[in-house]
């Protein structure tokens, strides 16, 4: 589904972020990216998300080499991705289940036809009972599982998160890293950015190690 050949990658004509990348990630795998603070997570997962292009070699998602596609194409595959951003991008004037909503209002579809789907997600992460509560009454937790159920409610192939349990205590990090296995047994392909490489190890999935931009290791499940 995703396959990374000597990818390089750089802001401007600064220095390489990311070198010499090869790599592949299966349909329905779970892999994590580990790697100290500025290691490269990050911008390995804003290359999956598309919302940059490699400076160097070539990247396949979907059979397609995504520097090919048309800027209406990226929208269509876009869909097919949801991202849990770090820092949740929740908008602070919407409920959270206004919040959820938002992919598939981006997508035209009418409230009437994803109502029941929202309010589904927001029982599945644990947040039944905060549907009408704004971002700024709710917890870096609940934060989180909101930001989880956006990026799920549409049924993406893949789910990319960058550091979902960086922000929240171990009991709740135990919680949300369920709540991404139970995506991944229903077929979704997981990509988990930790630099958390003990929880990595402990899932035996495989996991992808950067240092200083360059992959340093695969540990196979």
């Amino acid at each position: 589904m995703i396959v990374f050949e000597d990818v390089g990658f750089r802001y401007g004509r600064g220095p390489d972020v990311l070198k010499n990348l090869d790599f592949e990630v299966p349909e329905g795998a779970f892999t994590f990216v580990t790697g100290a603070s500025g290691a490269g997570k990050s911008s390995l997962l804003r290359l999956l998300y598309l919302d940059a292009v490699p400076s160097s070699g070539r990247i396949s998602m979907f059979g397609r080499d995504v520097t090919t596609l048309s800027r209406d194409e990226i929208a269509w595959f876009r869909r097919r991705i949801g991202v849990v951003f770090q820092d949740f991008r929740l908008l602070d004037h919407l409920t959270a289940a206004e919040n959820v909503a938002l992919p598939l209002r981006v997508a035209g579809a009418k409230v009437s036809e994803y109502r029941e789907n929202v309010v589904e997600m927001l029982r599945w992460v644990g947040l039944g009972d905060q549907m009408d509560v704004k971002p700024p009454q709710l917890s870096g937790g609940e934060k989180q599982r909101i930001a989880i159920a956006r990026a799920v409610v549409a049924s993406p192939d893949i789910i990319l998160a960058d550091e979902p349990t960086g922000s929240v205590d171990p009991v709740m990090a135990e919680r949300i890293m369920q709540l991404f296995v139970e995506m991944n047994r229903l077929g979704k392909t997981v990509v988990l950015a930790t630099h958390d490489l003990d929880l990595a190890e402990q899932t035996g999935h495989p996991v992808l190690e950067l240092q200083g931009g360059s992959l340093m290791a695969r540990v196979a499940a």
